[in-house]
């Protein structure tokens, strides 16, 4: 990859932690309940993000009701019109109140050679099984999966700016959201390495499930 084009990735990285924020559709405000911690495992919540990063149990878990944690639809993009689109759709639960740390946004990644159509973006997502994605904003994306996660630090955690070698992302779930508030919900299993945002440092997830609101309404 050029070396211009690469420091254009990672600048778009960095945007894209905004424009989730921006474009996030969040259904509650309340800041009581939910849990930020655990053991892993099942969840009784609608919407959840349960992993092990580093060793640690980590789980974040989601309701339309009172949770500290909500659940939207994220759908940030980046493009060189009128012939260079990567569309990302997908799901991010977060606090609302702090959306500096303890967040994860889950993303499937796609190239166009012209701006899609809602039918288009809806396709991207299916059950089974995905590639990790890699953004260039160009023919050489890779589409794909593409995880980001802050941790409770506030540290800033990509699956793009490095090698996802051995590791794999699967949509086990996809059934339509009958509350109007985001086109589906999904749920996927994955495990991958997550870099910082020179590519550096990389930690470990496993056994991770995310469950979350995905596509607009």
């Amino acid at each position: 990859m050029p070396a211009g084009r690469n420091i254009f990735l990672l600048s778009f990285l960095t945007i894209a932690v905004c424009s989730c924020q921006k474009e996030i559709n969040f259904d509650v405000t309340g800041n009581t309940g939910g849990s930020g911690g655990g053991s892993g495992g099942s969840s009784t919540y609608p919407f959840y993000f349960i992993a092990s990063v580093n060793g640690a149990n980590v789980k974040y878990e989601a309701d339309d009701l009172n949770s500290r944690y909500s659940c939207g639809i994220s759908q940030p993009s980046n493009s060189l019109d009128p012939s260079d689109y990567d569309i990302y759709e997908g799901t991010v639960i977060a606090d609302p109140m702090d959306m500096t740390k303890n967040t994860i946004s889950v993303h499937i990644l796609k190239h166009f050679d012209h701006e899609p159509s809602l039918a288009e973006r809806s396709a991207m997502i299916r059950k089974g099984i995905y590639i990790y994605g890699k953004g260039d904003v160009s023919s050489n994306t890779v589409s794909g999966a593409s995880i980001h996660y802050v941790d409770a630090s506030g540290n800033d955690w990509f699956s793009e700016t490095g090698s996802q070698a051995g590791s794999s992302f699967n949509i086990t779930e996809l059934v339509d959201n009958t509350t109007g508030l985001s086109g589906k919900i999904f749920k996927a299993a994955f495990s991958c390495k997550l870099y910082d945002i020179n590519g550096a440092n990389p930690i470990q997830v496993n056994n991770a499930t995310i469950r979350g609101k995905i596509l607009s309404p």
